[in-house]
């Protein structure tokens, strides 16, 4: 079965990489030190601090090592005090929002979406009829959409945030995948912005290291939260991945990520055609458009009987809506990029026969 559900690019030298790392940092722990076998959520780490903030270019006093995105996202929902409040999304948006939203009780707002995301006039009429405690937003190469926000677009989202005071919650996950986009909410709006960025998907899952950039008003919150939710984070899978962060290693290893990115991109769309949504050159992930008649499960099932995992529609839906007519294929599933090519021609057969 050719895996384009999974999405975590990969590549193949990142194993081995990954395997010294890890094994040096935990090498590296003292035997006599009681505390690294103790909690980690009171002893901050603040070389691991600020060699994040360094990194993020931020305030080290902000930042926090979360246990990946996931992780992230959720702290940053529960120390706002998010839970049980409305919270708006595009329509269409990422899978792990909407669990963590129903797990808290907080009800979703479904905006209306263009070629960067959310509209703000479709944020503007939530907030008048609904009065949203937050949005949650992934401008830059949105998932499963591919889409990136322009500044223009920024700006009129944060000025909609100003005038009537919600806060943003922004994944970026995927944010290394368009270098060139605007800046972020977390600079645009740092005081009512939790930024989230995680290394599952600029490196790998393995890692289980994230980053959470807190407004300052909220610090007591966030620690809160991290406590109640991990206890802190892992010391070995923390130093291991610091330490390609610190060296430079990441970076090349996202520069790697770029290159393949764009050629797997690029070949994906020139079977796909215009059914591919525009999105980010270098993005791993493309949402596809499926023709009249044809619905998301019923393409997912078609695909998978020809032997091609694909995501379909119904996992990205905000709660209340039909399901969303389209597939996301995730083109780092499979180590091999002739294999997920071959994924990808099993799409093109099925839309083909469909149309």
């Amino acid at each position: 079965m050719i895996e384009m559900q999974y999405n975590f690019p990969l590549l193949a030298s990142q194993g081995s990489q990954w395997q010294q790392r890890l094994a040096a940092s935990v090498a590296a722990l003292s035997p006599t030190d009681a505390d690294q076998l103790r909690p980690t959520f009171r002893q901050h780490a603040p070389d691991h601090r600020s060699i994040a903030a360094r990194w993020l270019g931020s305030d080290p006093a902000r930042t926090y090592l979360t246990c990946g995105g996931h992780h992230g996202t959720l702290t940053a929902l529960l120390a706002a005090g998010l839970a049980g409040k409305p919270i708006a999304v595009e329509a269409v948006t990422y899978t792990g929002i909407l669990e963590q939203a129903r797990m808290i009780g907080s009800p979703l707002l479904a905006l209306d979406y263009d070629a960067e995301g959310m509209t703000p006039a479709s944020l503007r009429a939530a907030c008048q009829q609904h009065r949203p405690a937050a949005i949650y937003a992934m401008p830059t190469v949105h998932n499963p959409l591919g889409c990136v926000a322009s500044l223009a677009r920024r700006e009129a989202i944060v000025a909609l945030a100003r005038e009537f005071n919600f806060l943003i919650i922004e994944d970026d996950a995927y944010g290394y995948m368009a270098p060139d986009a605007a800046v972020n909410y977390a600079v645009l709006a740092p005081e009512r912005t939790f930024y989230v960025r995680g290394l599952s998907k600029s490196y790998a899952p393995a890692t289980r290291t994230g980053f959470l950039i807190a407004p300052p008003r909220f610090i007591t919150a966030v620690e809160l939260a991290l406590k109640n939710t991990t206890t802190g984070t892992s010391l070995p899978h923390n130093a291991a991945a610091l330490s390609l962060i610190a060296d430079g290693s990441l970076d090349a290893v996202i520069q790697q990520k770029l290159t393949e990115g764009a050629q797997r991109n690029a070949a994906a769309r020139a079977l796909l055609g215009t059914v591919a949504a525009l999105g980010a050159p270098s993005a791993w992930h493309l949402w596809i458009t499926l023709p009249t008649g044809l619905d998301a499960p019923t393409a997912q099932r078609l695909c998978e009987q020809r032997g091609a995992l694909v995501s379909g529609g119904q996992g990205f839906t905000a709660p209340g809506l039909p399901t969303a007519n389209g597939l996301r294929l995730a083109l780092g599933g499979e180590l091999d990029p002739a294999r997920t090519l071959e994924g990808v021609r099993v799409v093109a057969s099925v839309l083909a026969e469909s149309s």
